[in-house]
């Protein structure tokens, strides 16, 4: 229940990947496109932009897409606005992780304290990725229309992911677009659209406070 609070923070945001198609080799190594990663976060003070998630269920053998407006404002608040489902928000607000389901019979809010936990909003938009992180490069490939490094990430310690798989722009290197596995074994893919980067974000944006009636759930 904790990895759904986690979603975004990235952002951001796989234990056992489906085959990708590298469509060519990359003209950097794993380690010079980890540090550009970071040069790209070190100057990122705010980040909007439109997201969609396909989540995939194997089990089931279903899946469902979203989607909806992302906002990020260094160093850890997060925000994901829902237009499907309508009004289903995540909020990182420096002090919890909030996830609102208002589509529920009795609306419901999910929380899980901040303390303690890696800077998830920037997990993988940036800082100390080599740190942070061991894998390899797969290689370059179009995502969104974009030429992307393809990364798979391992983290160096333990944590909510066993491994995920980024693509990352070749130019800009901002990240644009995740898949991982949650807690759950549903494959969960992000993609960022429209990218606004250091664009005029309010902190007041990042405020959540349930609304009346709401069930708040306290999950570890």
């Amino acid at each position: 229940m904790r990895l759904i609070l986690k979603i975004a923070c990235a952002s951001w945001l796989v234990c056992l990947l489906a085959a990708t198609r590298v469509v060519s080799a990359p003209s950097l190594s794993f380690e010079q496109v980890l540090g550009a990663i970071d040069r790209y976060y070190e100057g990122l003070y705010s980040l909007k932009a439109d997201f969609t998630q396909l989540v995939q269920v194997p089990a089931l053998e279903k899946s469902e897409n979203f989607n909806g407006r992302l906002y990020f404002l260094k160093p850890h608040y997060l925000r994901l606005e829902y237009d499907n489902p309508k009004g289903q928000l995540l909020v990182a607000d420096g002090t919890w992780y909030w996830f609102y389901m208002p589509q529920e019979d009795i609306p419901q809010a999910m929380r899980v304290s901040m303390a303690g936990g890696e800077e998830a909003p920037g997990y993988v938009l940036g800082g100390k990725m080599a740190e942070r992180f061991t894998g390899c490069l797969l290689g370059v490939e179009k995502r969104g229309g974009v030429e992307c490094y393809v990364l798979d990430l391992e983290p160096s310690s333990p944590s909510y992911y066993n491994s995920l798989r980024a693509w990352v722009d070749k130019v800009s290197f901002a990240t644009r677009a995740v898949r991982y596995i949650d807690e759950g074994g549903h494959f969960n893919t992000f993609d960022l659209l429209n990218l606004k980067e250091n664009a005029p974000v309010s902190p007041a944006r990042f405020n959540f406070t349930p609304p009346p009636g709401t069930q708040i759930l306290d999950t570890e």
